[in-house]
Protein backbone atom coordinates (compact mmCIF):
# COMPACT_ATOMS: atom_id res chain seq x y z
CA UNK A 1 0.00 0.00 0.00
CA UNK A 2 2.56 2.47 0.60
CA UNK A 3 4.48 1.57 -2.54
CA UNK A 4 1.16 2.61 -4.45
CA UNK A 5 1.28 5.47 -2.35
CA UNK A 6 4.53 6.59 -3.46
CA UNK A 7 3.77 5.63 -7.04
CA UNK A 8 0.59 7.82 -7.09
CA UNK A 9 2.89 10.65 -5.75
CA UNK A 10 5.33 10.42 -8.31
CA UNK A 11 2.64 10.08 -11.34
CA UNK A 12 0.98 13.80 -9.85
CA UNK A 13 4.66 15.41 -9.43
CA UNK A 14 5.31 14.39 -12.69
CA UNK A 15 2.10 15.66 -14.22
CA UNK A 16 2.38 18.84 -12.37
CA UNK A 17 5.39 19.74 -14.02
CA UNK A 18 4.40 18.75 -17.46
CA UNK A 19 0.59 20.63 -16.64
CA UNK A 20 -1.38 17.72 -17.17
CA UNK A 21 -3.35 18.06 -14.06
CA UNK A 22 -4.87 20.96 -15.18
CA UNK A 23 -6.18 19.14 -18.03
CA UNK A 24 -7.76 16.41 -15.87
CA UNK A 25 -9.29 18.68 -13.20
CA UNK A 26 -11.02 20.63 -16.30
CA UNK A 27 -13.15 17.04 -16.10
CA UNK A 28 -13.43 16.19 -12.45
CA UNK A 29 -16.81 16.97 -10.17
CA UNK A 30 -15.24 17.68 -7.29
CA UNK A 31 -12.40 20.20 -8.53
CA UNK A 32 -11.92 22.14 -5.39
CA UNK A 33 -11.20 18.78 -3.49
CA UNK A 34 -9.10 17.44 -6.12
CA UNK A 35 -6.93 20.96 -6.83
CA UNK A 36 -6.24 21.41 -3.20
CA UNK A 37 -4.87 16.83 -3.10
CA UNK A 38 -2.84 17.83 -6.19
CA UNK A 39 -1.31 21.08 -4.96
CA UNK A 40 -0.56 19.16 -1.58
CA UNK A 41 0.99 16.10 -2.98
CA UNK A 42 2.88 18.39 -5.60
CA UNK A 43 4.65 21.05 -3.32
CA UNK A 44 8.18 21.87 -4.43
CA UNK A 45 7.00 21.29 -7.69
CA UNK A 46 7.03 24.01 -10.69
CA UNK A 47 5.57 23.69 -13.97
CA UNK A 48 8.42 22.90 -17.01
CA UNK A 49 8.37 26.41 -18.69
CA UNK A 50 10.08 25.08 -21.71
CA UNK A 51 6.79 22.72 -22.02
CA UNK A 52 4.16 25.70 -22.58
CA UNK A 53 4.34 26.36 -26.13
CA UNK A 54 3.40 21.97 -26.33
CA UNK A 55 -0.02 21.19 -27.01
CA UNK A 56 -1.59 19.08 -24.55
CA UNK A 57 -1.22 15.55 -26.22
CA UNK A 58 2.67 16.23 -26.78
CA UNK A 59 3.10 17.53 -22.62
CA UNK A 60 1.24 14.37 -22.04
CA UNK A 61 3.78 12.03 -24.24
CA UNK A 62 7.06 13.35 -22.45
CA UNK A 63 5.28 12.87 -19.02
CA UNK A 64 4.69 9.33 -19.84
CA UNK A 65 8.59 9.33 -21.24
CA UNK A 66 9.74 10.16 -17.82
CA UNK A 67 7.43 7.78 -15.89
CA UNK A 68 9.09 4.87 -17.92
CA UNK A 69 8.70 1.82 -19.86
CA UNK A 70 4.93 0.44 -18.60
CA UNK A 71 3.67 4.62 -19.72
CA UNK A 72 5.32 4.41 -22.52
CA UNK A 73 3.71 1.37 -24.45
CA UNK A 74 0.53 2.60 -22.34
CA UNK A 75 0.91 5.89 -24.19
CA UNK A 76 1.65 3.62 -27.62
CA UNK A 77 -1.61 1.77 -26.81
CA UNK A 78 -4.10 4.86 -26.26
CA UNK A 79 -2.42 6.60 -29.33
CA UNK A 80 -4.20 3.19 -31.46
CA UNK A 81 -7.96 4.64 -29.55
CA UNK A 82 -8.31 7.96 -31.18
CA UNK A 83 -12.57 6.73 -29.86
CA UNK A 84 -11.52 6.84 -26.37
CA UNK A 85 -9.19 9.84 -25.99
CA UNK A 86 -9.56 11.85 -28.98
CA UNK A 87 -8.03 12.49 -32.44
CA UNK A 88 -5.68 15.37 -31.23
CA UNK A 89 -4.14 13.74 -28.22
CA UNK A 90 -4.35 10.67 -30.04
CA UNK A 91 -2.26 12.14 -32.53
CA UNK A 92 0.28 13.73 -30.27
CA UNK A 93 0.85 10.24 -28.52
CA UNK A 94 2.26 9.77 -32.19
CA UNK A 95 5.72 10.81 -30.28
CA UNK A 96 6.69 8.38 -27.83
CA UNK A 97 9.02 6.96 -29.78
CA UNK A 98 10.96 4.70 -27.08
CA UNK A 99 14.01 6.71 -26.83
CA UNK A 100 15.65 6.04 -24.00
CA UNK A 101 19.10 5.44 -22.35
CA UNK A 102 21.20 2.83 -23.87
CA UNK A 103 22.78 0.15 -21.11
CA UNK A 104 26.08 -0.77 -21.47
CA UNK A 105 27.98 -2.96 -24.00
CA UNK A 106 28.65 -4.93 -20.87
CA UNK A 107 25.72 -5.79 -19.32
CA UNK A 108 24.54 -6.46 -22.91
CA UNK A 109 27.11 -9.08 -23.55
CA UNK A 110 26.59 -10.75 -20.41
CA UNK A 111 22.73 -11.29 -21.24
CA UNK A 112 24.09 -12.66 -24.35
CA UNK A 113 26.45 -15.54 -22.60
CA UNK A 114 23.58 -16.29 -19.77
CA UNK A 115 20.69 -16.82 -22.79
CA UNK A 116 23.45 -18.97 -24.43
CA UNK A 117 25.33 -20.31 -22.06
CA UNK A 118 28.76 -19.68 -23.82
CA UNK A 119 30.78 -16.83 -24.62
CA UNK A 120 30.09 -13.66 -26.58
CA UNK A 121 32.96 -14.75 -29.06
CA UNK A 122 31.13 -18.44 -29.68
CA UNK A 123 28.01 -16.34 -30.37
CA UNK A 124 28.35 -13.05 -32.04
CA UNK A 125 31.49 -11.35 -33.71
CA UNK A 126 32.54 -8.23 -33.71
CA UNK A 127 29.72 -7.32 -31.33
CA UNK A 128 29.11 -3.12 -31.08
CA UNK A 129 27.97 -0.98 -29.29
CA UNK A 130 23.98 -0.25 -28.63
CA UNK A 131 22.66 1.74 -32.05
CA UNK A 132 19.49 2.06 -30.78
CA UNK A 133 17.57 2.26 -27.19
CA UNK A 134 13.73 2.04 -26.35
CA UNK A 135 11.64 1.43 -23.35
CA UNK A 136 12.31 -2.74 -23.37
CA UNK A 137 14.90 -3.28 -25.60
CA UNK A 138 17.83 -2.05 -27.83
CA UNK A 139 19.96 -3.39 -30.60
CA UNK A 140 23.30 -3.79 -31.07
CA UNK A 141 24.83 -4.54 -34.45
CA UNK A 142 27.13 -7.90 -34.94
CA UNK A 143 28.43 -10.90 -37.42
CA UNK A 144 27.32 -14.42 -37.33
CA UNK A 145 28.84 -17.67 -39.11
CA UNK A 146 26.19 -18.35 -41.19
CA UNK A 147 26.62 -21.83 -43.07
CA UNK A 148 30.59 -20.76 -43.29
CA UNK A 149 29.19 -17.40 -44.98
CA UNK A 150 30.06 -14.45 -42.47
CA UNK A 151 26.70 -12.70 -42.23
CA UNK A 152 25.81 -8.75 -40.41
CA UNK A 153 22.78 -8.67 -38.07
CA UNK A 154 21.17 -6.38 -36.11
CA UNK A 155 20.80 -7.88 -32.00
CA UNK A 156 17.73 -6.74 -29.80
CA UNK A 157 18.39 -7.01 -26.23
CA UNK A 158 15.64 -6.72 -23.19
CA UNK A 159 16.22 -4.74 -20.95
CA UNK A 160 17.93 -5.90 -17.56
CA UNK A 161 14.97 -6.77 -15.04
CA UNK A 162 12.45 -5.31 -17.58
CA UNK A 163 9.89 -8.38 -16.48
CA UNK A 164 10.21 -7.39 -13.38
CA UNK A 165 9.76 -4.04 -13.79
CA UNK A 166 7.12 -3.60 -15.95
CA UNK A 167 4.87 -6.32 -13.62
CA UNK A 168 5.59 -3.59 -11.04
CA UNK A 169 4.37 -1.01 -12.90
CA UNK A 170 1.39 -2.45 -14.26
CA UNK A 171 -0.10 -4.01 -10.81
CA UNK A 172 0.69 -0.49 -9.26
CA UNK A 173 -1.58 1.18 -12.61
CA UNK A 174 -3.96 -2.01 -12.07
CA UNK A 175 -4.67 -0.53 -8.56
CA UNK A 176 -4.48 2.76 -9.66
CA UNK A 177 -7.16 2.34 -12.74
CA UNK A 178 -9.42 0.31 -10.34
CA UNK A 179 -9.83 3.37 -8.17
CA UNK A 180 -10.06 5.94 -10.86
CA UNK A 181 -13.48 3.50 -11.94
CA UNK A 182 -14.77 4.30 -8.80
CA UNK A 183 -15.63 7.78 -10.45
CA UNK A 184 -18.02 8.47 -13.05
CA UNK A 185 -15.64 10.90 -14.70
CA UNK A 186 -13.40 8.02 -15.21
CA UNK A 187 -15.87 5.45 -16.06
CA UNK A 188 -16.19 6.01 -19.16
CA UNK A 189 -13.13 5.57 -20.20
CA UNK A 190 -12.73 2.43 -18.68
CA UNK A 191 -8.96 2.54 -17.48
CA UNK A 192 -8.70 -0.85 -16.04
CA UNK A 193 -9.33 -2.34 -19.16
CA UNK A 194 -7.01 -0.34 -20.79
CA UNK A 195 -4.23 -1.47 -18.90
CA UNK A 196 -5.34 -5.09 -19.15
CA UNK A 197 -5.14 -4.64 -22.51
CA UNK A 198 -1.90 -3.27 -22.90
CA UNK A 199 -0.83 -5.77 -20.28
CA UNK A 200 -1.48 -8.41 -23.28
CA UNK A 201 0.29 -6.28 -25.93
CA UNK A 202 3.51 -5.60 -23.01
CA UNK A 203 3.49 -9.69 -22.51
CA UNK A 204 4.26 -10.41 -26.19
CA UNK A 205 6.67 -7.55 -26.23
CA UNK A 206 8.98 -9.20 -23.06
CA UNK A 207 9.21 -12.51 -25.38
CA UNK A 208 11.36 -11.70 -28.43
CA UNK A 209 10.44 -15.15 -29.89
CA UNK A 210 7.19 -13.72 -30.87
CA UNK A 211 8.26 -10.65 -32.70
CA UNK A 212 10.42 -13.04 -34.36
CA UNK A 213 7.51 -15.02 -35.42
CA UNK A 214 5.60 -11.83 -36.14
CA UNK A 215 8.27 -10.53 -38.34
CA UNK A 216 8.89 -14.16 -40.21
CA UNK A 217 4.71 -13.79 -41.19
CA UNK A 218 5.57 -10.85 -42.87
CA UNK A 219 8.41 -11.77 -44.56
CA UNK A 220 6.48 -14.91 -45.87
CA UNK A 221 3.30 -12.86 -46.97
CA UNK A 222 5.57 -10.16 -49.13
CA UNK A 223 8.33 -12.50 -50.31
CA UNK A 224 7.25 -11.82 -53.88
CA UNK A 225 6.48 -7.94 -53.29
CA UNK A 226 9.61 -6.30 -54.36
CA UNK A 227 9.52 -3.15 -53.49
CA UNK A 228 9.39 -4.17 -49.72
CA UNK A 229 11.82 -6.03 -47.41
CA UNK A 230 11.59 -7.48 -44.64
CA UNK A 231 14.65 -8.87 -43.07
CA UNK A 232 15.47 -12.68 -42.53
CA UNK A 233 15.26 -14.09 -38.77
CA UNK A 234 17.81 -16.16 -37.85
CA UNK A 235 16.02 -18.89 -35.26
CA UNK A 236 19.47 -20.55 -33.98
CA UNK A 237 20.28 -16.75 -32.57
CA UNK A 238 16.65 -16.49 -30.81
CA UNK A 239 15.61 -16.47 -27.32
CA UNK A 240 13.23 -15.03 -25.08
CA UNK A 241 15.32 -12.42 -24.62
CA UNK A 242 17.43 -12.27 -27.78
CA UNK A 243 16.50 -11.79 -31.25
CA UNK A 244 19.01 -11.98 -33.96
CA UNK A 245 17.82 -10.53 -37.50
CA UNK A 246 19.08 -9.75 -40.78
CA UNK A 247 20.96 -6.21 -40.61
CA UNK A 248 19.50 -3.80 -42.65
CA UNK A 249 21.07 -1.36 -45.33
CA UNK A 250 19.39 1.92 -46.42
CA UNK A 251 18.77 5.60 -45.07
CA UNK A 252 16.47 5.99 -42.41
CA UNK A 253 12.92 7.53 -43.82
CA UNK A 254 13.42 10.61 -41.80
CA UNK A 255 16.57 11.53 -43.60
CA UNK A 256 14.91 13.62 -46.42
CA UNK A 257 17.92 15.93 -47.16
CA UNK A 258 20.37 12.92 -47.33
CA UNK A 259 18.23 11.00 -49.51
CA UNK A 260 17.62 13.78 -51.84
CA UNK A 261 21.24 14.02 -52.03
CA UNK A 262 22.00 10.82 -52.76
CA UNK A 263 19.06 11.02 -55.90
CA UNK A 264 17.04 8.40 -54.22
CA UNK A 265 14.04 7.97 -55.61
CA UNK A 266 11.79 9.26 -53.17
CA UNK A 267 8.38 9.47 -54.88
CA UNK A 268 8.30 6.17 -55.95
CA UNK A 269 9.27 4.90 -52.00
CA UNK A 270 6.22 7.46 -51.13
CA UNK A 271 4.16 5.43 -53.51
CA UNK A 272 5.12 2.06 -52.85
CA UNK A 273 4.28 2.84 -48.65
CA UNK A 274 0.63 3.28 -49.71
CA UNK A 275 0.47 0.08 -52.03
CA UNK A 276 2.06 -2.05 -49.77
CA UNK A 277 0.36 -1.27 -46.52
CA UNK A 278 -2.48 -1.70 -48.95
CA UNK A 279 -1.56 -5.42 -50.00
CA UNK A 280 -0.94 -6.13 -46.31
CA UNK A 281 -3.96 -4.97 -44.35
CA UNK A 282 -6.42 -6.30 -47.39
CA UNK A 283 -4.91 -8.72 -49.12
CA UNK A 284 -2.97 -10.59 -46.49
CA UNK A 285 -4.64 -9.69 -43.13
CA UNK A 286 -1.56 -8.72 -41.65
CA UNK A 287 0.09 -5.68 -41.49
CA UNK A 288 3.10 -3.54 -39.63
CA UNK A 289 0.95 -1.54 -37.37
CA UNK A 290 3.89 0.94 -36.39
CA UNK A 291 5.55 2.22 -40.31
CA UNK A 292 6.56 5.69 -38.78
CA UNK A 293 9.70 6.79 -40.25
CA UNK A 294 12.05 5.68 -37.34
CA UNK A 295 11.01 2.14 -38.46
CA UNK A 296 11.64 2.36 -42.54
CA UNK A 297 14.58 2.39 -44.60
CA UNK A 298 14.91 3.43 -48.31
CA UNK A 299 17.42 1.77 -50.62
CA UNK A 300 18.28 3.30 -54.02
CA UNK A 301 15.05 2.29 -56.33
CA UNK A 302 12.78 3.56 -53.64
CA UNK A 303 12.04 -0.11 -51.64
CA UNK A 304 11.32 -0.05 -48.18
CA UNK A 305 13.39 -2.07 -45.90
CA UNK A 306 11.15 -2.48 -42.25
CA UNK A 307 12.57 -3.10 -38.85
CA UNK A 308 11.08 -3.47 -35.49
CA UNK A 309 7.75 -5.87 -35.69
CA UNK A 310 6.53 -5.38 -32.14
CA UNK A 311 3.45 -3.82 -32.47
CA UNK A 312 1.21 -5.94 -35.68
CA UNK A 313 -2.16 -6.10 -36.75
CA UNK A 314 -4.75 -8.55 -38.27
CA UNK A 315 -7.89 -8.46 -39.78
CA UNK A 316 -10.19 -11.18 -40.56
CA UNK A 317 -11.97 -11.66 -43.89
CA UNK A 318 -14.42 -9.67 -43.72
CA UNK A 319 -13.21 -6.41 -42.00
CA UNK A 320 -10.69 -6.66 -45.14
CA UNK A 321 -13.49 -7.02 -47.55
CA UNK A 322 -15.13 -3.65 -45.63
CA UNK A 323 -11.85 -1.47 -46.14
CA UNK A 324 -11.61 -2.61 -49.80
CA UNK A 325 -15.06 -1.74 -50.70
CA UNK A 326 -15.01 1.86 -48.30
CA UNK A 327 -12.28 2.67 -50.44
CA UNK A 328 -12.85 1.54 -53.91
CA UNK A 329 -16.60 3.07 -53.01
CA UNK A 330 -15.07 6.33 -52.24
CA UNK A 331 -12.92 6.70 -55.70
CA UNK A 332 -15.68 5.56 -57.66
CA UNK A 333 -18.07 7.94 -55.66
CA UNK A 334 -20.76 4.85 -56.27
CA UNK A 335 -22.04 4.85 -52.51
CA UNK A 336 -25.76 2.92 -52.78
CA UNK A 337 -24.44 -0.09 -54.56
CA UNK A 338 -21.31 -0.26 -51.58
CA UNK A 339 -23.89 0.46 -48.91
CA UNK A 340 -25.47 -2.71 -50.60
CA UNK A 341 -22.90 -4.80 -50.82
CA UNK A 342 -22.53 -4.11 -47.09
CA UNK A 343 -25.78 -4.95 -45.73
CA UNK A 344 -25.86 -7.78 -48.11
CA UNK A 345 -22.67 -8.92 -46.01
CA UNK A 346 -24.54 -8.52 -42.93
CA UNK A 347 -21.96 -5.67 -42.35
CA UNK A 348 -24.88 -3.33 -41.28
CA UNK A 349 -28.10 -4.85 -39.99
CA UNK A 350 -31.07 -5.75 -41.79
CA UNK A 351 -33.12 -3.34 -39.91
CA UNK A 352 -31.47 -0.07 -41.34
CA UNK A 353 -31.95 1.96 -44.30
CA UNK A 354 -29.62 1.02 -47.16
CA UNK A 355 -30.33 4.12 -49.06
CA UNK A 356 -29.60 5.99 -45.30
CA UNK A 357 -26.26 4.56 -45.24
CA UNK A 358 -25.74 5.78 -48.40
CA UNK A 359 -25.96 8.69 -47.56
CA UNK A 360 -24.18 8.54 -44.47
CA UNK A 361 -21.09 7.45 -47.22
CA UNK A 362 -22.08 10.65 -49.07
CA UNK A 363 -21.55 12.77 -46.64
CA UNK A 364 -18.38 11.76 -45.81
CA UNK A 365 -17.11 11.50 -49.57
CA UNK A 366 -18.71 14.42 -51.70
CA UNK A 367 -16.24 17.08 -49.54
CA UNK A 368 -13.35 15.58 -50.46
CA UNK A 369 -13.70 15.03 -54.27
CA UNK A 370 -12.71 18.47 -55.33
CA UNK A 371 -9.91 18.76 -52.77
CA UNK A 372 -6.11 18.37 -53.86
CA UNK A 373 -4.88 15.23 -53.26
CA UNK A 374 -2.31 16.37 -50.55
CA UNK A 375 -5.23 17.91 -48.52
CA UNK A 376 -7.35 14.54 -48.38
CA UNK A 377 -6.26 11.87 -45.44
CA UNK A 378 -7.76 8.32 -46.18
CA UNK A 379 -7.30 8.21 -41.97
CA UNK A 380 -9.45 11.03 -41.74
CA UNK A 381 -11.90 9.41 -43.88
CA UNK A 382 -12.20 5.91 -41.93
CA UNK A 383 -12.22 8.75 -38.59
CA UNK A 384 -15.31 10.25 -39.99
CA UNK A 385 -16.52 6.98 -41.23
CA UNK A 386 -16.35 5.02 -37.66
CA UNK A 387 -17.83 7.82 -36.15
CA UNK A 388 -21.33 6.99 -38.27
CA UNK A 389 -21.35 3.19 -37.82
CA UNK A 390 -22.95 3.43 -33.95
CA UNK A 391 -25.92 4.57 -36.39
CA UNK A 392 -26.29 1.32 -38.37
CA UNK A 393 -25.49 -1.02 -35.92
CA UNK A 394 -22.21 -1.83 -37.47
CA UNK A 395 -19.96 -3.98 -35.35
CA UNK A 396 -16.25 -3.28 -35.53
CA UNK A 397 -13.13 -4.84 -34.83
CA UNK A 398 -10.90 -2.70 -31.93
CA UNK A 399 -8.33 -3.85 -35.29
CA UNK A 400 -10.05 -1.29 -37.59
CA UNK A 401 -8.69 0.83 -35.08
CA UNK A 402 -5.51 0.27 -34.84
CA UNK A 403 -5.61 0.11 -38.56
CA UNK A 404 -6.61 3.35 -38.88
CA UNK A 405 -4.05 4.87 -36.63
CA UNK A 406 -1.38 2.93 -38.82
CA UNK A 407 -3.06 4.71 -42.27
CA UNK A 408 -2.97 8.06 -40.76
CA UNK A 409 0.63 7.15 -40.02
CA UNK A 410 1.57 5.93 -43.27
CA UNK A 411 0.06 8.95 -44.73
CA UNK A 412 2.21 11.23 -42.78
CA UNK A 413 5.27 9.26 -44.18
CA UNK A 414 4.07 9.11 -47.40
CA UNK A 415 3.71 12.87 -47.33
CA UNK A 416 7.15 13.82 -45.75
CA UNK A 417 8.77 11.83 -48.89
CA UNK A 418 5.87 13.33 -51.76
CA UNK A 419 4.18 16.14 -50.46
CA UNK A 420 2.13 15.72 -53.63
CA UNK A 421 1.05 12.60 -53.42
CA UNK A 422 -2.20 11.42 -54.92
CA UNK A 423 -3.52 8.32 -52.07
CA UNK A 424 -6.53 7.94 -54.08
CA UNK A 425 -4.84 7.05 -57.46
CA UNK A 426 -1.89 5.83 -56.26
CA UNK A 427 -4.66 3.07 -53.91
CA UNK A 428 -7.38 2.11 -56.79
CA UNK A 429 -5.14 -0.26 -58.91
CA UNK A 430 -4.61 -1.72 -55.96
CA UNK A 431 -7.57 -2.20 -54.44
CA UNK A 432 -9.47 -3.13 -57.80
CA UNK A 433 -6.77 -6.09 -58.15
CA UNK A 434 -7.93 -7.25 -54.81
CA UNK A 435 -11.77 -6.88 -55.11
CA UNK A 436 -11.81 -8.64 -58.90
CA UNK A 437 -9.46 -11.46 -57.63
CA UNK A 438 -11.91 -11.75 -54.52
CA UNK A 439 -14.84 -11.70 -56.17
CA UNK A 440 -13.88 -13.07 -58.97
CA UNK A 441 -14.88 -16.86 -60.64
CA UNK A 442 -11.59 -18.10 -59.48
CA UNK A 443 -11.96 -17.14 -55.69
CA UNK A 444 -15.55 -17.87 -55.88
CA UNK A 445 -14.34 -21.92 -57.31
CA UNK A 446 -11.50 -22.02 -54.31
CA UNK A 447 -14.26 -21.45 -51.51
CA UNK A 448 -16.30 -24.03 -52.97
CA UNK A 449 -13.17 -26.30 -53.57
CA UNK A 450 -12.35 -25.70 -49.67
CA UNK A 451 -16.08 -26.10 -48.41
CA UNK A 452 -16.13 -29.51 -50.72
CA UNK A 453 -12.76 -30.37 -48.56
CA UNK A 454 -14.15 -30.05 -45.20
CA UNK A 455 -17.09 -32.12 -46.21
CA UNK A 456 -14.30 -35.09 -47.43
CA UNK A 457 -12.44 -35.19 -44.28
CA UNK A 458 -15.47 -36.15 -42.82
CA UNK A 459 -15.29 -39.39 -44.93
CA UNK A 460 -14.15 -41.83 -42.58
CA UNK A 461 -16.98 -41.06 -40.38
CA UNK A 462 -19.80 -41.79 -42.88
CA UNK A 463 -20.73 -45.58 -41.79
CA UNK A 464 -20.95 -44.27 -38.08
CA UNK A 465 -23.15 -41.88 -39.55
CA UNK A 466 -25.11 -44.57 -41.98
CA UNK A 467 -25.64 -46.62 -38.99
CA UNK A 468 -26.96 -43.65 -36.68
CA UNK A 469 -29.24 -42.69 -39.73
CA UNK A 470 -30.84 -46.23 -39.67
CA UNK A 471 -31.54 -46.04 -36.09
CA UNK A 472 -33.11 -42.43 -36.88
CA UNK A 473 -35.64 -43.52 -39.69
CA UNK A 474 -36.52 -46.71 -37.48
CA UNK A 475 -37.24 -44.85 -34.48
CA UNK A 476 -39.69 -42.05 -36.48
CA UNK A 477 -41.64 -44.63 -38.34
CA UNK A 478 -41.66 -46.73 -34.96
CA UNK A 479 -45.69 -47.21 -34.22
CA UNK A 480 -46.72 -47.38 -38.00
CA UNK A 481 -46.98 -50.98 -39.29
CA UNK A 482 -43.43 -53.15 -39.62
CA UNK A 483 -41.10 -51.98 -42.10
CA UNK A 484 -42.38 -53.15 -45.79
CA UNK A 485 -40.45 -52.92 -48.56
CA UNK A 486 -41.69 -49.65 -49.65
CA UNK A 487 -40.61 -47.94 -46.59
CA UNK A 488 -37.14 -50.31 -46.79
CA UNK A 489 -36.21 -48.72 -50.16
CA UNK A 490 -37.34 -45.41 -49.12
CA UNK A 491 -34.88 -45.35 -45.68
CA UNK A 492 -31.57 -46.69 -47.90
CA UNK A 493 -32.89 -44.41 -50.94
CA UNK A 494 -32.30 -41.70 -48.45
CA UNK A 495 -29.35 -42.54 -46.96
CA UNK A 496 -27.77 -43.63 -50.45
CA UNK A 497 -28.26 -40.04 -51.35
CA UNK A 498 -26.44 -38.47 -48.11
CA UNK A 499 -23.63 -40.99 -49.27
CA UNK A 500 -23.34 -39.83 -52.91
CA UNK A 501 -23.74 -36.21 -52.33
CA UNK A 502 -20.84 -36.89 -49.75
CA UNK A 503 -18.88 -39.13 -52.13
CA UNK A 504 -19.30 -36.05 -55.20
CA UNK A 505 -18.03 -33.71 -52.65
CA UNK A 506 -14.70 -36.13 -52.45
CA UNK A 507 -14.06 -36.39 -55.90
CA UNK A 508 -14.59 -32.75 -57.24
CA UNK A 509 -12.30 -31.61 -54.22
CA UNK A 510 -9.75 -34.02 -55.76
CA UNK A 511 -10.01 -32.53 -58.87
Amino acid sequence: MINNFFFLLKIIRIFKAHDILRLIGQNVRYRIIYTIITQLLSIGVSKNKELMNDSDGVRVAKALNELGPSFVKLGQLISTRPDIVGNTIADDLSILRDNLPPFSKDIAIKIVESEFGTTIDKVFTDFSEPIAAASIAQVHFAKINNNGIETEVAVKILRPQIEKIIEQEMSRLEWLTSFMENFKEFERLRPNSIIKKAKEVIKFELDLRYEAAAASELRENTQLDESFYVPLVYWEKITQKILTMEKINGIPADKIEKLNENNYDIKKSAENLIVNFLRQSIRDGYFHADLHQGNLFLNKNGNLLAVDFGIMGRLDKKNRSYLAEIIYGFIKQDYYLIAKIHQEAGLIDKSQSTEDFSQALRSIGEPIINQKAKNISMGNVLIQLFDITEQFNMFLQPQLLLLQKTMITVEGVARKLDPEINFWEVSKPEIETWLKDELGIKNRLKQTQETLQSIARKMPDIPDFISRADQAFNIITEGNSDNTPQKTNRKYFIIGGMVLISSLALIISLI
